[in-house]
Formats: C-alpha cells, sequence, structure tokens
C-alpha cells in the first residue's frame, strides 16, 4: 500500500481515503438494513454497525493500490 495519494494536489494518507470509501459504503449499507430491519435481530445495534464499518474498512484498505 502506499504512503500516501494525491488528491487534487493535496497528499492524504492512504488509510484516510480507505476510511472515507468504508464510510460511503457504511452509510449506504446501513441505510438498506435499517428500511429492511436488520439491526432488529441484534443485541446491541450500535456495537454490529461498528463492527459492519471495521469490516468494511478493512476490506477497502486491503483493496487500496500498490502501485
Amino acid at each position: 500500500m502506499r504512503q500516501e495519494i494525491a488528491l487534487l494536489g493535496l497528499f492524504v494518507p492512504t488509510l484516510f481515503v480507505a476510511a472515507l470509501v468504508a464510510g460511503v459504503a457504511w452509510f449506504v449499507l446501513d441505510g438498506l438494513a435499517l428500511r429492511i430491519g436488520i439491526w432488529r435481530i441484534f443485541w446491541h445495534p450500535p456495537l454490529a454497525r461498528l463492527a459492519l464499518y471495521v469490516v468494511l474498512f478493512a476490506f477497502a484498505a486491503i483493496l487500496a493500490p500498490d502501485f
């Protein structure tokens, strides 16, 4: 993984970009899960939402380009 990525002439850490991608994906999936009602089956819905974000963040960090 690269250490930083140039976005609009500004160098930002790669993990920051992965966090933004994970945040957008989390926002979409959380809204979908809320409409379907999946969060009702969890004992602690905020903890399940955090776990979803952590999984998405790890997935985005693993898929970050290495060039």
